[in-house]
Parts: structure tokens; sequence; C-alpha cells
């Protein structure tokens, strides 16, 4: 392959064909036409001698080839827009900009709805696109351009990252309001001793907030009964509202169903620490102007959520 023949336009079109896995939503996404997009990975597939990307029963999929070009020419393309814009301010008004977000569940529950909000009213071209990344590839997302930010709890972030702390997140118990003996208030005793539904965020990890309980009851010299292990942190509390098990959430999601799915709130039996929501980012992007701009916003979006509730 002669690399002299891939101008900019190719690589974008490559970067974006792979991330969107399908041609007209490429050519969407860059402002062309469906024929266009279709040409210029005609071009591609010649020039790089691959297909790129083959069509299966769930739609059109990646190659191999395509996925390892892919990383390598998206983090180019950082570079060369990062040193493009350097100095140009960011017009939001304008933009049609997507940003990539890695955010966990409950973080997403919390954040993404008040950072929505504030985007519709003063960006309404710019988009977000959020999923749920792997605990021990956070970095790795940042430092290969698959995520501009992570939005999480991290308790041992790695030094070389950027981070700000966006919200602090109590914990607390919740209960079925007709729990045959939680009643208004819980014992250490009868938290240990009721059975718990537990976040799992895998096989056998538990995510942040399981942590924190653990690491408190075993400081208090106890431990606890697991009923149900769960992935998704949301499905506790309905799994709670119709069982006699506990659960132990961020306020912010105990307070938001606690009405509607008819649940005890109360406060933990012994200390634990807070969860708190901070937000990630790699140096590379630590001096875009969009990049700078968006985690303005999202630090607003979280300083009145916080003064809310």
């Amino acid at each position: 392959m002669d690399a002299k023949h891939l101008d900019l336009y190719l690589l974008r079109c490559l970067t974006t064909l792979v991330s969107e896995g399908h041609v007209t939503r490429a050519a969407a996404h860059m402002g062309m036409t469906q024929p266009a997009m279709s040409a210029a990975l005609g071009r591609l597939r010649t020039l790089l001698g691959d297909p790129l990307l083959v069509r299966t029963e769930k739609g059109m999929i990646p190659t191999a080839r395509a996925l390892e070009l892919a990383a390598s020419v998206h983090q180019g393309l950082e570079l060369i827009d990062q040193a493009l814009a350097q100095d140009a301010p960011f017009d939001c008004t304008s933009s049609a900009i997507r940003f990539e977000i890695a955010a966990t569940e409950s973080t997403s529950f919390v954040l993404m709805p008040a950072l929505m909000a504030r985007l519709r009213k003063v960006a309404p071209g710019v988009s977000v696109r959020v999923h749920v990344p792997e605990r021990a590839r956070m970095r790795n997302e940042l430092e290969e351009g698959y995520a501009e930010l992570v939005v999480s709890f991290l308790r041992a972030a790695s030094e070389d990252l950027h981070s700000s702390l966006l919200l602090r997140q109590r914990l607390v118990v919740i209960a079925a309001a007709n729990h045959p003996e939680v009643r208004g208030s819980i014992t250490l005793d009868q938290y240990a001793r009721w059975p718990h539904a537990y976040y799992t965020r895998g096989r056998s990890r538990g995510a942040a907030v399981e942590t924190a309980v653990d690491e408190a009851l075993t400081r208090a010299g106890s431990a606890r009964v697991c009923g149900a292990y769960l992935s998704s942190i949301l499905a506790s509390t309905a799994v709670v509202a119709t069982s006699d098990l506990l659960a132990t959430v961020p306020e912010y999601i105990a307070r938001h169903f606690a009405a509607t799915l008819g649940l005890q709130v109360l406060p933990p039996p012994l200390p634990m620490r807070n969860v708190d929501i901070a937000m990630y980012w790699h140096e590379r992007t630590h001096k875009n102007p969009a990049q700078k701009w968006l985690r303005a916003v999202l630090r607003e979006a979280a300083m009145e959520l916080q003064s809310s509730g």
C-alpha cells in the first residue's frame, strides 16, 4: 500500500465507517451522501487490500485489520485536529460534534439527564455517545481515543490522568415498604442477617458500591449474606421492592425510586465512605477547546444537581 494515496478525507471516512458499522449512518455523520461514502469505502478497500466492513446476519462488522487501522488513525487525526484547533474558540451553538463518554450505568442515570438538558438548550447540534466501560480498560479507552471522558468512580485512577470531582454520593440502605422486620430504621444485626441484592460488574467483581459496603462491614467485624447478584444497580431497586432483600445504593438513585416502588430509604447502620463520581481525561484532550467546554458543562450540571439534592 502506498500511503501517499490516502488523504485526510479518506482517513476520516475509515474511522467513521468502523465506528458506525453502517455506510448510511457514517455518511450522515460526515455530512455526505450515501453513494459518496460507498465510493470512499470502495477506494479504501482497494488501497488497503482489505474488505474493512463485512456483512453478517447482524449487519456490517469491521474486520480485524479495520479495527487495528482505525485505532491508530483515530489517534493521528486527534493530534491533527488539536494542533489546528488549539487556539480556536469552540462555538457550541453551531457545532455538530459528537462526544464519546464512558460512564457506568448508575453514573449515567444520575448525571446524563442533567447534562443532556443543558446541551439541548445551549448546543442543540452537539450529541454524545455513552457506553459502559470495562473498569480495567478505562485508562486505555482514554489513551486510545475510544472515549474522551470517563465519568465514574475510580478508586485508584492512573496518576497520569487528569481528574475532577463532580458529585459526592452518600450511600443509603433500601428495603421494601412491607419488609417483614425492617421498619423505619435498621440495625447492624438486621443489615447482616437479611440477604442483600448485590451489584456486580462481572462474574466475581463487585462494583464500587459493594466494595465500600464490604469494607465497612469488615471494619465492624461483620459480614452479610447475598441473595441475588445483579448486573444492574437499577434492577436492585425493583428486586428489593418486591422481596425481603436489602440493597445499598447511592442516595440519588434511592430517592428517585422510593415513591414509585414503595421503598424505605434508611441510613446505614455503620459508617460508610462516599462513592463519589468524578470525571477523568487524558493529557491528549486536556487543552482541546471542545473538550474543555464539555467538562465545564458537566461540572455545571453536577453542581446544580448537588445543590438541588
